[in-house]
């Protein structure tokens, strides 16, 4: 890590996390399921690239879930899905180096 890479990949992790988390509580406030989809799809991708592996398979969850139209009891899911990346960004900002 002398150049820094992980740093700058966790930093632009972080900010895509912040503002996805924005997006996730806009669609979820409209119902817009395809919006929230999306969002899974795309969290779930970029968290399995930085080993945040928890987050990876809530998103694929309600992604599947979403696209399958099976939405009974899926408010936990989102619940769930919002919380472990809140924890994930607290544990980020509380890193010894700075992001």
């Amino acid at each position: 890590d002398r150049n820094g890479l992980l740093n700058r990949v966790l930093q632009t992790y972080t900010q895509s996390l912040e503002r996805m988390l924005v997006q996730w509580r806009a669609a979820r406030a409209a119902g817009d399921a395809a919006a929230l989809r999306g969002l899974a799809h795309t969290l779930k991708s970029s968290s399995a690239s930085v080993g945040a592996l928890g987050l990876s398979a809530l998103c694929a969850d309600v992604e599947a879930r979403v696209r399958d139209q099976r939405l009974a009891g899926i408010e936990a899911q989102f619940d769930a899905l919002a919380a472990e990346a809140q924890r994930i960004l607290a544990g980020l900002s509380s890193r010894a180096e700075p992001l």
